[in-house]
Formats: structure tokens, sequence, C-alpha cells
């Protein structure tokens, strides 16, 4: 397709980007479409199609004309010969942050067509989340052996944002969730426990100030995200020892005491999790935000918070009115807040769309309810298998949602066809993955890291009956489909072929207990040569899924994966080593299958939950199954 502009110069840098995996190409003439672009103080964007010639008037960056190039090629593309529509987004960011310091360290690459899919779609900030993925001078530890971007990385992707109308925003931590960099002997002089800094330390606070230098160089932004969510550990470990008992909320504040000085004497407008300030007035409720009658901020909550400007998160909940509430809270901090929501993808390999999408929807909602002019679409990793590149299906709920006032299932389907190419339906076809069964949620990572001989999901599972065929279908649905998905295709294939492997060991371990107890030697017999074909599929699941990684991501961290397909196909050889120890008469028993299946966390009227529950409790962790 030939596209000819009339007008929108300060696009041309952004198209050249985005056009030719569009398959469009720039012309002066012979064009297919021939676009007029004007741009306007007002932040809104008008199109209208009409055969051959179209107008696009757009204010509020330039993601906003590309939404629009987008939706124009796209209805020409669809054959679509008039049409038009005016939009005024809500909100003044709409982004995605993606963490990228669990062991998924995204190569530049793979950022950049994120971000070329988010412009496309109209979205306008991108985070990345790096605790200490990233370059700090004078401390070759930081970020040592994770993948850490260096600075001309950083540089040029800050810089590609930026022809694409994207802010690319550091979020960071200063403060907790720093475990992969405080394991080091390198870290003791401002290490309080295994994962937070040690406060009021001045080696702790050299630290800080060459991290927000290292972002000051780096990014053009002068926004930042300081991160200090979940500290919970704060003031046990070595501070209790130097400076004796001091609450919890006492070194918080004082932390935030000494940072916001460095923060404004480098010209950063500043966000920051605040969960801790709810867990802190809460006196350490079990949830990070309850709005009972326990929890109420104080009203000076925003001079202690030094004016950093909080950032309400929340996955989980999936009534309005729990927003709305959070939201009102908010405003007691007088500086204006930020909405960080998730599309669902930490908990196995595949994403789990439909629990994320009805809690995106309460949450949206309730921004604009509260005129939330900034919100924001986490994409956690946590050590998953999942790639994070099929967030890209949830992000399309964000962008639409921003443009059209609400959600509207084809309209988003048309978002992300238009950004991607691609077909939403393929995308939601992946969550089957997750629930094998009406209740199952989150099933992927205990049905395959399940131990096959001691079974300790088995209580939970009932009769398995289902799982193989479930398992067989998705397997020809999805492989049918992964080769026309292009840059995400690794990712189809890789859940294709773990379809396959569940084909088989979702209910091994149900089958081998049944033959043991029922003496059935045929079948044990039979169980002992299918684990050879397990280790072959386990190992080609391994395969395919390493090369995935490596496509999109940096290659460290993908050794704990490595670690995880070895242990499992060690189990299977060895599983097969007992059976026919067994049938041979070399043992008279085999132990592990004699043991009762108890329920994983050994508490009354647990048998029988659901894998929601499951993942919940135990599944976050695949190690605790192997």
């Amino acid at each position: 397709m030939k596209l000819r502009l009339i007008g929108g110069e300060a696009l041309l840098e952004g198209l050249s980007l985005l056009l030719p995996e569009m398959e469009i190409a720039l012309t002066e003439k012979d064009a297919d479409l021939t676009v007029t672009v004007t741009e306007t103080e007002e932040d809104a964007l008008r199109i209208s199609l009409s055969g051959d010639t179209a107008t696009l008037t757009y204010g509020g960056g330039k993601a906003r004309a590309f939404r629009g190039i987008a939706r124009l090629c796209g209805w020409k593309k669809d054959g679509i010969a008039e049409k038009k529509t005016e939009e005024h987004p809500l909100f003044l960011t709409n982004g995605a942050m993606a963490d990228v310091s669990r062991c998924n360290v995204l190569n530049t690459d793979t950022v950049k067509y994120m971000m070329r899919k988010m412009a496309l779609m109209g979205m306008n900030q991108f985070m990345l989340y790096t605790e200490d993925v990233f370059e700090v001078e004078a401390y070759p530890y930081f970020g040592h052996l994770r993948g850490r971007y260096t600075k001309s990385e950083i540089k040029d992707l800050d810089a590609y944002a930026g022809k694409l109308g994207i802010e690319l925003v550091p979020c960071i931590q200063l403060l907790g969730h720093l475990s992969a960099h405080m394991k080091w002997d390198a870290a003791a002089p401002y290490r309080d426990t295994a994962s937070a800094m040690l406060v009021d330390a001045d080696a702790t606070y050299a630290l800080i100030g060459k991290i927000l230098d290292a972002v000051k160089e780096c990014f053009s932004t002068n926004k930042i995200h300081i991160g200090m969510d979940e500290t919970h550990d704060l003031g046990v470990g070595k501070a209790l020892d130097k400076y004796g008992y001091i609450p919890r909320e006492e070194l918080y504040f004082k932390h935030l005491a000494r940072i916001a000085p460095m923060l404004k004497e480098r010209g950063f407008d500043a966000l920051m999790w605040s969960d801790m300030f709810f867990r802190l007035a809460g006196k350490n409720i079990p949830d990070f935000y309850d709005f009972d009658d326990r929890v109420s901020l104080p009203d000076d909550i925003g001079e202690k918070a030094c004016g950093i400007r909080p950032v309400f998160w929340d996955y989980y909940c999936g009534f309005q009115s729990h927003y709305d509430k959070a939201l009102a809270e908010h405003k007691k901090f007088g500086t204006p807040e930020m909405f960080a929501g998730g599309v669902w993808l930490w908990s196995g390999f595949a994403p789990i769309y439909s629990h994320s999408l009805k809690n995106t929807l309460h949450a949206l909602r309730a921004c604009k309810k509260a005129g939330t002019r900034e919100v924001l679409a986490t994409v956690w990793n946590n050590g998953s298998e999942s790639a994070l590149v099929q967030s890209l299906a949830g992000l399309a709920w964000y962008a639409d949602f921003d443009y059209t006032g609400d959600y509207d299932e084809e309209s988003v389907k048309e978002c992300f066809a238009h950004a991607t190419g691609l077909l939403y339906d393929d995308m939601m076809l992946l969550e089957g993955l997750e629930h094998p069964t009406e209740d199952a949620f989150c099933a992927t990572r205990a049905l395959l890291y399940n131990d096959p001989l001691l079974g300790l999901a088995d209580a939970h599972l009932g009769d398995g009956k289902g799982l193989s065929s479930h398992y067989a279908d998705l397997f020809k649905r999805i492989s049918k489909i992964a080769e026309h998905q292009g840059y995400m295709a690794p990712s189809f294939f890789t859940l294709a072929v773990l379809a396959g492997v569940l084909k088989n060991k979702a209910d091994f371990g149900l089958r081998l207990t049944a033959a043991y107890k029922a003496k059935d030697k045929e079948a044990l017999a039979a169980l002992a040569k299918e684990c050879d074909l397990l280790v072959k599929r386990v190992r080609d699941l391994q395969d395919v899924h390493r090369r995935s990684f490596h496509f999109y991501n940096k290659p460290f961290g993908w050794e704990l994966h490595d670690a995880r397909y070895g242990g499992l196909a060690s189990r299977f050889e060895t599983a097969k080593m007992r059976i026919l120890a067994y049938l041979d008469g070399e043992i008279s028993e085999i132990e592990e299958l004699e043991a009762p299946r108890l329920a994983l966390r050994g508490k009354a009227g647990e048998i029988g939950k659901s894998f929601t529950w499951l993942h919940q409790k135990a599944f976050a962790n695949p190690n605790f199954l192997t």
C-alpha cells in the first residue's frame, strides 16, 4: 500500500519506523491513500476517510496521530470506503510498564517492537522496570550477570521512543526489591535485609546518588518512578543490630525525607508505589489496599510523602467500588495520582486475559469517574515462563478505553489488528492453557512441574478426566495458527509444544498412582515407556522455549529455565527407573507412591480447592513442586 501525506512533517521520523512492517510505503505520487494532516492545540483525534483521500487532525502528541494513521490505513485495507470518527482521550498519559528485572530482560529489538505497536494504538508512555538492570558507575556488581542495559542502549531506546511520541520513563527501586543485588558481599555496606537498603547509612545514599545520576544521564524525561513498595522487612536486619528496634514507619519516612532533596536537586518529577502508605496506616493489614474502618491516610500524608506522587497499583479486585474508594483516598496526597493496573502474564506460561480484563474495566471506569489522568498497564514477569509481547492484546484495552471512553470488544479488536496486523481472537486462545477445567486458573505450572513420583498437586486434580483431551485440542489449534503470528510466532510455538507435553503430563501422576495401587503391571510397563516419551517432549519444549526466550530477551535469566527443565526431565528418568525396578522385583514397593496424596500446604479443607487457590498459595514458586 502507498501512502501520501500532505502536512504532518513532524510525523515522518516516526512513520519511517512504523510503516515498513505494516507493508506501507510513503510516496509523493500514485498513492492508494492521501491523508491531509493538521496538528492543533486541542488534545483530540479526528479522522475521516472518503475513497482514496482522508483527513487527520490531532493534538496532544504524535502518538495520537499514529493511532489515526493506523486506523485510516486499516480501514482502507479492510475495504472500507467511507468512515470517520472523533476521539477525545481521557488520559494525559496512558502506557505500559514492562518488568525486565526478573530473569526476563527484554532485548532492545523487542522493546522497540512493543513501543511501535503501542504508538499505533495511540499510547504515549513506556516504563522499564529495572531494579538493578542498568549500569551504575563505580558499582560493578549492580546488575552483574543479570543482563543489565548499557547506558548507550537506554539512550538509544529513549531516542527511539521520542520519535514515536512515547515518553520512556525509568522505573527503579530506591529501598526494597533489590535481592538480586543484595546477595553480593559488595552490597554489605548498604544492606539491611536480603532485599532492602539500610536506612540512614551514608553508603546507601552514595549508591542512590549514583543511581539517580545514571538515570538522569540516560533518559530525556524528568519523570522517575522510584518504587518503594512492599518493604515489609524494613529494619529487621542490619538496622536492628545497628540501631535497635525502630518502627518501620519511622524508618520509611526518614528514608523518604533523605532522598526527596536528591530527587529535587536533579529536577525529577518523582512517582512511587503507594501501597506502603496504606500498609503503615492500617497497622500492617493483610491486604495492600483495604478501605474499611481500619485504614485512613493521615491528612498530612502529602507532606510525609515529600511531594512524591503516588501510584495506586491493583490487579486483583473485581469491584469498582474498591477502586472508587482507593482513588478518593489518594486525593489526600494533594498531587496528581497515577493508576497502575495489570495485564496478567506473571503466573505461568500463558496470559490470563479474562481476569485481567474484568479488573481493568472496573479500574479504568473508576479512573474516569475520579478524573485520574495518568494510567499504566503493568506487565510483570516475576520469573515466569511467559513472553511479555503477549501483553499487547491487553494493552489494546487501555488504548481503546482512553480514546473511546469505555470498552467495546469490536473496537478493541480493530485497534489491536490495525496496530499489529494480528487477530485478537488468536491471542485469546492462549489462555486456554491456564484453564483446563471450568474452575482452573493458572494451571500450567501446576501441571507441568508437578513431580511425577511425589505428586504434590495430585490431591487437587480430581480424577484428571478431560485434561488430556483439552491439551490435545489446544495443541492442534495453536499449532495451526502459530506460524502466522509474525513477531509473536516464537511465543505461540512455545505454547503449542507445551500443550503437547501436557497432553501426557497433566494426568501422568494420577495414572501412575492408580496403576500402582491396582497392581496393574501392564499399565505400569506402559507408563515406564511413556517416561521416555515425556523426557523427549520436555526436551523439545525446552528447545523451542529457549529459542523463543533468546529471540525476545537478553540471554541472562535463561539458566533458571534450564534448571527447571533439566530437573523435570531427570525426574521422569528416575520415575522410569523406579517403575522398572518394581516390575523386575528389585524393590517390593515404590515408596513414593505408597505415600498418601495430601493437601499441598497441609491445612484442613484444602482438598478440592481450585487451581486459583493453588497458584496463590504455592505455584507462584514452581520449584516448590519439583
